[in-house]
């Protein structure tokens, strides 16, 4: 196609001689593109610019949070991971404690692997909160099942201190220790015969204690024991206790281990002062030095 041209007149002042240009049209159209292109960017300019600055500062402010969150994570990672050792501890003492008390129903431990068993360190925030979450469950779960466990060990180591108190675990007067449990001569008749208590030789007016909780079943004398006491401390033992210069209790009191009940003596069948003291479960004596856990002193 051929291309059209146009004729451009120039009339200068005064007298001078008129110019004439000729522009081709497609030239015309070119120049008149690139004259508006120019413009069209001129005036686009300041709102690209401020779109790619907020951009940058959006990009920024967004980096800035992710690292934070990364920060945060980090941190609830290591807490997390410090909570499941001290659980996995508790648990462990708690499985220990079942079997000093003789439960067998406390779950058993979940023992830490070492270190964490997940890691958020190379994850994105998002993607870490359902492994948190998960964690914090398990942990959750973990803690109930620890509570109704205690549960069990409070019940059985309530059970196990009545059993404590009311065992007759010390000695009920500080002293010498005469004849044991066991067979011997008898001291008036020379008679091989089982002596069914333990002799502790102690001066007149020594006090003699309750070596356990429980309450007076009978006071007064009762042959050959002289003047004597007995104490009911519940599972079938019974303590009982001869040749006392004086007693301090009566018949249906309630006694501590330690406190004062009655004093030595040498009343009834006996050869010098000293307590007779006996130990009976279910009726059937026992030695008594094998109830006794503290250490021998004499007075």
């Amino acid at each position: 196609m051929a291309d059209k041209y146009y004729t451009i007149m120039i009339v200068p002042h005064a007298a001078a001689k008129f110019r004439r240009v000729r522009v081709s049209r497609n030239l015309l159209v070119a120049a008149g593109s690139v004259i508006g292109i120019l413009s069209l960017c001129g005036l686009l300019s300041p709102h690209l610019l401020w779109t790619t600055t907020s951009l940058r500062a959006t990009l920024v402010q967004s980096q800035r949070e992710n690292e934070e969150l990364r920060d945060t994570n980090e941190r609830f990672d290591a807490s997390i991971t410090d909570l499941r050792g001290k659980l996995s501890d508790i648990e462990s003492k708690a499985a220990k404690l079942a079997l000093m008390v003789g439960v067998e129903d406390v779950a058993a431990p979940q023992l830490a692997a070492g270190g964490s068993s997940f890691d958020l360190q190379g994850l994105a925030p998002r993607a870490s909160a359902p492994i948190l979450q998960g964690e914090i469950d398990t942990l959750r779960e973990r803690s109930g099942q620890l509570e109704s466990s205690f549960q069990v060990l409070d019940t059985a180591f309530q059970k196990q201190a009545l059993t404590l108190s009311t065992t007759p675990s010390i000695f009920p007067v500080r002293g010498l220790l005469g004849n044991g449990y066991g067979w011997r001569r008898d001291p008036f008749t020379g008679i091989r015969d089982f002596h069914k208590g333990l002799d502790i030789i102690a001066p007149p007016g020594t006090q003699v204690v309750a070596p356990a909780d429980g309450i007076i079943t009978r006071v007064g004398r009762a042959g050959g024991f002289g003047n004597s006491v007995l104490i009911s401390h519940g599972q079938g033992v019974v303590t009982r206790y001869g040749h006392l210069q004086s007693t301090q209790v009566k018949v249906g009191q309630r006694v501590k281990r330690g406190e004062p009940i009655a004093t030595v003596g040498s009343t009834g069948r006996s050869t010098g002062p000293h307590l007779h003291y006996e130990v009976l479960v279910h009726r059937r004596h026992v030695d008594p030095v094998n109830y006794i856990v503290e250490e021998y002193k004499t007075f």
